[in-house]
């Protein structure tokens, strides 16, 4: 059956992006063709053969001087006029018909600056020129990033101490875009395996901390001190003087755990517990890790005795799941194999997973 209107918008709109294409490679795709079914009922007679085909008539150029062009030609058999052909004559027509001329206008504008400032981006903007239209109005920044970096390549700097004239959170705000921008035209400088953007471009970051409680005052840095934050880096370097250490997942039983003699105890929050996984001293103390008795309790066991072998659980046993338990249903877990569990562990370990159950840790009692 004849095409509509609305069907014709939407063929014309899966054009859009090969016209996009062609005007920023000079290349001229005018007139286009717009391939459509044009087939009429013709078994009712001339006046309903021209009420099918009136719709595209009345709305082409012919009758509204720009928008669609409508070619006819006549049926040898019904002496009618037919449509035979839809196209467009000019860039303008087609704009003007799937109603983007202000973002067009645009994008010519901004084409033209991208490739001005950095010609090396036409490439791109030739396989994607969809890329201008998302980022509009941002690309005078986003070209002085670019700049920045191709004169500076890891810099290693903050990100919001970049000497460049943009708002500060501008790069955190546009983290996709310029991946893709900074990967074509530094690509040769970037750290090819980190998919962080900050450590990929050798930008700094703050580093993640490690809580400890001193639950041995001798201990401290200093006598006012009884918990402190430092940064992973520096942890793996402290190869603090104490005998046993503490590994605890939740943050209230961490700041509620019992003094101890020449003992510390870490906060592990939850799977935070990887951070830990580089401070090769641990190995020489005792160390003992305390999470809940549920799933991901026992998966995190697991993890960090992949990283530390002699690491003990502790309350996390038989007899203190039927102590504390009232079964209590625990979150959602993926179900993964545990190859790093004791026996005893693994047991209890399958109990729980079958069950989905849940000791939380902060209704255990320690003494």
């Amino acid at each position: 059956s004849m095409i509509t209107l609305d069907e014709l918008k939407k063929k014309a709109n899966r054009q859009y992006a090969k016209v996009l294409r062609a005007s920023i490679a000079n290349e001229n795709v005018f007139p286009l063709v717009i391939p459509t079914d044009k087939k009429l009922d013709k078994s009712a007679g001339f006046e309903h053969i021209f009420k099918q085909q009136e719709p595209i008539l009345l709305a082409s150029k012919n009758k509204k001087g720009i928008g669609f062009s409508v070619e006819l030609r006549e049926n040898k058999k019904t002496r009618q006029s037919e449509i035979s052909k839809i196209y467009f004559e000019e860039i303008e027509d087609f704009i003007a018909f799937i109603d983007k001329e202000l973002e067009f206008k645009h994008f010519q504008y901004e084409v033209d600056l991208i490739i001005n400032v950095i010609p090396e981006l036409q490439d791109l903007l030739v396989q994607s020129p969809k890329i201008v239209i998302e980022s509009h109005g941002k690309w005078s920044d986003l070209l002085a990033v670019c700049s920045y970096f191709l004169q500076n390549p890891q810099p290693n700097i903050y990100v919001r101490s970049l000497p460049i004239d943009i708002p500060t959170k501008f790069i955190e705000n546009n983290l996709s875009v310029l991946r893709t921008l900074l990967d074509i035209l530094i690509g040769d400088k970037v750290q090819i395996n980190e998919t962080d953007f900050f450590r990929r471009f050798g930008l700094l970051v703050e580093e993640p901390s490690i809580k400890i409680r001193f639950l041995d005052s001798s201990l401290s840095f200093h006598p006012v001190l009884s918990c402190v934050s430092i940064w992973v880096s520096e942890f793996n370097r402290l190869d603090l003087d104490c005998q046993t250490v503490y590994i605890v997942e939740n943050l209230t039983t961490f700041l509620e755990f019992p003094n101890r003699s020449n003992s510390i105890a870490l906060w592990g929050g939850g799977f935070g517990v990887h951070l830990l996984k580089d401070a090769v001293w641990l190995n020489e103390r005792e160390i003992f890790y305390w999470g809940d008795i549920d799933v991901h309790g026992f998966q995190i066991l697991s993890q960090i005795r992949g990283h530390f072998s002699r690491i003990k659980s502790m309350l996390m046993d038989v007899e203190t799941f039927e102590k504390y338990h009232t079964r209590k249903k625990g979150g959602e877990f993926k179900k993964i194999e545990l190859s790093n569990l004791t026996q005893e562990e693994k047991q209890l370990y399958e109990v729980i997973e079958q069950n989905n159950w849940r000791v939380e840790q902060e209704r255990v009692a320690v003494s």
